[in-house]
């Protein structure tokens, strides 16, 4: 797993830079209390999308060995139990998605508000992304791609 834009397919490298600096330099964010934007995830191993996608369809002491066979941290049981992803693919495995996260405090700020989301989504789809947090069956807040 990657947080590199340079690991990404190189047709979208411009436009993830680009994305990045708008959502860092938006004031609009910082008024609603971002500090920053951080990049979460670009480039996906097969093994993690596997690791996320047993999250809720396997018991907890599987995904726990799914996300450590995939290198990743040890998950809480909660988290384990909570969806991912709702694919086997996804764009990160080519390179084509990349997940933004807002910051608060110096840490993930996971839970902020739908509108610090709104307004990274209308940055990322200004820069020519999709946006996941439009998806019907399952919005993906941080999700970017083409």
């Amino acid at each position: 797993m990657s947080k590199r834009i340079a690991d990404l397919d190189y047709s979208i490298q411009d436009r993830a830079h680009k994305a990045f600096d708008s959502m860092n330099a938006s004031e609009r964010l910082k008024e609603l209390g971002c500090d920053s934007v951080a990049i979460s995830e670009t480039l996906r191993s097969l093994p993690v999308q596997m690791a996320y996608y047993s999250c809720s369809r396997m018991p907890v002491p599987d995904v726990k060995r799914m996300y450590a066979a995939a290198g990743l941290y040890d998950i809480g049981e909660e988290e384990a139990k909570t969806v991912k992803t709702k694919t086997l693919y996804s764009k990160h495995l080519e390179g084509k998605a990349i997940d933004f996260v807002p910051v608060k405090n110096g840490k993930y700020w996971w839970t902020a508000p739908q509108s610090v989301w709104e307004v990274m989504g209308e940055i990322g789809e200004a820069c020519g992304f999709k946006w996941g947090g439009r998806w019907k069956d399952f919005a993906d807040s941080p999700h970017f791609e083409v």
